[in-house]
C-alpha cells in the first residue's frame, strides 16, 4: 500500500468516494477544495495498493501543521488495516509536523451516536490523542484529535484562519478549551 499526491485522473474517484462518505452538512463544495491545492494551501492524496484506488486523503498544510480536513477509506476496503496503514504512511511524509482532524464529538442521542464512538476509536488507537478542543464549525460541533505532538488552542485557531481567511473563520466559534499542561493557552 502507498499514498501519493492526487492527480486530476483521481478527481473523480475522490469525489465519488467524498460524497458517499461525508453528510452535505460537512462537505465543503469540492471546487474550493481544488481550488486551495491549486493555490497550495491543501494537498489531495490517494491511498492505493498497486494501481487500485482505496480512499484519500485532503490535507491543509501550514508552517508545521496539517490539518486532515478529509479522510475516507472505500467501504469495501474498511476494517482490514487500510485506514491505520494509510495514517502511518502520511505521518510519515509529515514526520515533524502537528497532524490533527475533526471529529463529530460523542452524543449518545445523536443518530449516529454509535459511528461516531467507533470513529473516535478509531483514531484514538491509531496514536491520536484528545486535545480538550471542541470548534462549531458552522453549526456543526467538532471535536479536535491530534496525533503524537499536542496541539495548541493557538495553533488550532492560525490554521483555521490561514485556511478559511479571516471573513471566512467568522462563523467557527470555539464550544470549549480544557486546558493542558502542553498548552500555550493561559
Amino acid at each position: 500500500m502507498l499514498i501519493e499526491k492526487a492527480c486530476q485522473q483521481d478527481y473523480k474517484r475522490i469525489y465519488q468516494l467524498y460524497c458517499a462518505a461525508f453528510p452535505w452538512t460537512e462537505r465543503k463544495p469540492f471546487s474550493r477544495i481544488c481550488r486551495n491545492c491549486r493555490k497550495g494551501k491543501m494537498e489531495m492524496w490517494v491511498i492505493k495498493e498497486n494501481t487500485e484506488f482505496l480512499g484519500f486523503f485532503v490535507c491543509a498544510v501550514y508552517e508545521e501543521m496539517v490539518l486532515i480536513d478529509y479522510f475516507a477509506v472505500m467501504s469495501s476496503k474498511r476494517g482490514g488495516g487500510v485506514g491505520t496503514n494509510a495514517l502511518k504512511l502520511l505521518s510519515d511524509v509529515y514526520p515533524e509536523y502537528y497532524i490533527f482532524l475533526e471529529i463529530e464529538p460523542e452524543n449518545e442521542k445523536a443518530s449516529n451516536a454509535l459511528q461516531r464512538v467507533r470513529r473516535k476509536n478509531f483514531y484514538l488507537r491509531c496514536g491520536f490523542r484528545e486535545t480538550g478542543i471542541l470548534w462549531d464549525m458552522y453549526g456543526v460541533p467538532m471535536e479536535v484529535l491530534c496525533y503524537q505532538k499536542q496541539l495548541t488552542l493557538n495553533q488550532c485557531e492560525k490554521m483555521y484562519r490561514y485556511l478559511y481567511g479571516r471573513f471566512w473563520f467568522l462563523p467557527i466559534r470555539r464550544i470549549s478549551y480544557a486546558h493542558s499542561q502542553n498548552s500555550d493557552i493561559t
